[in-house]
């Protein structure tokens, strides 16, 4: 017994004696990191997740794009195993790393408070993008470090705290001083009155979001839009930038140019949305579009979410997926359209549908002219755009609003969600032949993983299911 408790007490101080001693200090590991390389490793990720995982799913799911019945086939009728691990990923590889970002930036002497401003912006950015497609989402307890179980928040909760973020943030701002500049800012590279105004608009954005359920955000929006200081050009849009060099390419390439020989065979035109471009006599057609391989030069025979392509199929235009082409994550097309349904819907003091109208015609003017429509082709559309009135303003809006973020089919899901009472969504939409439920997808579903592990992920929930902002 007494050589056992000697045998015990040797080990307990060898163990702390190595614990205290620098024999297991690896002298290659660093104690200190650089915020801005775990603000640039943060937003690569979300990047990627934006332009890739999440973006074919859904887009498939809100029906922008159709499969051709390749493998796409079961997301167009709601089998989400693709976006599984963006859950994970968006607190592990994102959240986490912003967090990490904050605290080296706030222990700073000085403390750098645009490096702060910068990763809180990101952070308002990623829960609320992830409160958008999931619901409720850990967000007060969530990417600390210190819960293991994070309670999951209510939605209304995560988009208002969300908002009080950017707030924070936007008081944190001086665009006189030095934060997380290029290469490692690739968004605005170090220009903080463009994060500034970026913040603004993403205030906008989330407001809209919840103005529905939440009709009192009515008058936030007004004093937001008459405070100005958001996106005013295309100078000032939100873009991850990517390069035509290995190892910088936009994902959607390389995704084409390593699986398909760069000959684009995966993503079809969708009868929603052509049907909705040909019912305008929309130029964008053969911009968001290319005739398949056995069509004439201005066919484009579409597909609804599950028809087997042919030779014939047209498919998503093959310079929409070049290799230097950026992620947006907020255009000035989107500012504009969005100021002129708030002007329309009467949130802003003193608007009328004649400042509306200005508002939706210049947007759709932007939106055209990005895609790299002649100005002159661009102008003859625009001019033959309605008026808005206050009969027709919500159809039209809506149908401009959708078009207009067709490559951004996150943003494109959310603004369809809202643009109508369920079943009274702009376009309209029918549920997939075959899908395992009868209503369309309104939400994403919470990995397995992350039921089993933790006792606070909502259960029993269905794809139809809608989310608290979707009225």
């Amino acid at each position: 017994m007494r050589t056992l408790i000697y045998a015990l007490l040797l080990t307990i101080s060898t163990t702390a004696c190595f614990r205290n001693s620098d024999i297991n200090i690896d002298p290659n590991r660093s104690t200190s990191v650089d915020p801005a390389l775990l603000f640039s490793g943060a937003s690569t990720q979300f990047s990627l997740l934006r332009v890739g995982e999440l973006t074919w799913p859904i887009a498939l799911m809100n029906q922008m794009w159709a499969s051709g019945g390749r493998w796409g086939l079961e997301q167009a009728k709601y089998d989400q195993t693709r976006v599984r691990s963006a859950w994970g990923r968006t607190y592990t590889d994102v959240l986490k790393n912003l967090n990490v970002a904050i605290e080296v930036a706030q222990k700073a002497q000085p403390v750098n408070k645009n490096a702060v401003a910068q990763c809180k912006i990101m952070m308002a950015f990623a829960f609320a993008q992830t409160s958008l497609l999931w619901g409720d989402i850990p967000f007060s307890e969530a990417a600390t470090g210190t819960v293991d179980l994070p309670k999951f928040d209510k939605q209304v909760d995560v988009l208002t705290g969300s908002i009080a973020m950017l707030d924070e943030a936007i008081g944190l701002i001086d665009p006189n001083a030095k934060g997380i500049i290029a290469p490692n800012d690739l968004y605005y590279g170090g220009d903080m009155t463009k994060w500034r105004k970026f913040a603004n608009s993403l205030k906008l954005r989330i407001m809209f979001s919840m103005v529905d359920a939440d009709p009192t955000k009515s008058t936030a929006i007004g004093q937001l839009i008459t405070s100005g200081n958001m996106i005013a050009s295309s100078a000032d849009a939100m873009q991850f930038k990517y390069y035509n060099q290995p190892g910088r390419q936009n994902p959607r390439f390389s995704f084409t140019a390593i699986f398909r020989g760069g000959v684009q065979s995966d993503w079809y035109c969708s009868k929603v949305v052509y049907n909705l471009l040909a019912s305008l006599n929309d130029p964008r057609i053969p911009y968001f579009y290319q005739p398949g391989p056995a069509a004439g030069a201005n066919e484009f025979v579409a597909l609804n979410s599950v028809e087997t392509y042919t030779d014939k199929s047209a498919l998503v235009n093959i310079n929409l997926l070049k290799p230097d082409l950026p992620e947006v994550s907020f255009s000035y097309s989107e500012q504009l359209l969005l100021e002129a349904e708030a002007i329309a819907r009467g949130f802003v003091t003193g608007s009328s549908f004649d400042m509306a109208t200005q508002r939706f015609r210049a947007g759709v003017k932007e939106s055209l002219l990005s895609l790299g429509l002649p100005t002159a082709q661009t102008d003859t559309y625009v001019a033959g755009l309605p008026a808005l009135t206050a009969a027709n303003y919500k159809t039209v809006l809506a149908q401009q609003q959708y078009l207009d973020l067709f490559m951004r089919p996150i943003e494109g899901w959310v603004q369809n969600r809202r643009s109508g009472t369920i079943g009274q969504e702009i376009p309209a939409m029918t549920t997939p032949a075959g899908a395992p439920v009868s209503g369309l997808v309104r939400r994403l579903l919470y990995r397995s993983e992350e039921i089993n592990s933790n006792p606070n992920t909502p259960t029993g929930l269905a794809v139809d299911t809608p989310l608290w902002f979707d009225k």
